[in-house]
């Protein structure tokens, strides 16, 4: 199952700047739950300060035990993540 994941920063630590031994655990974390296939893709948010993840779990509660084990997310730096479980699109499937 592919689930859209969306993180926040929590808004009262917004100000503050990430440590740079935090940001780089997190940057390592992630590339981890890539090379294991969790993270399909991650981009940075255009709209707040956060990010957001396609991720391929076999249910939304592995893909929550995943993202919530991030750095950021234990250090309070993000929001709770907000999962969202994803359909195929069926405007591509074959017409009868």
């Amino acid at each position: 199952m592919q689930f859209l994941i969306m993180f926040t920063r929590d808004p009262l630590k917004a100000g503050e700047p990430t440590p740079t031994a935090l940001r780089e655990a997190e940057f390592e974390a992630v590339r981890q739950l890539y090379s294991e296939s969790l993270v399909r893709q991650i981009w940075l948010r255009g709209d707040v300060p956060g990010a957001c993840a396609i991720v391929e779990a076999t249910s939304g509660a592995e893909a929550e035990e995943r993202v919530s084990a991030l750095p950021l997310v234990r250090a309070g730096l993000l929001q709770a993540p907000m999962i969202l479980p994803l359909k195929p699109y069926a405007g591509f499937a074959p017409r009868s």
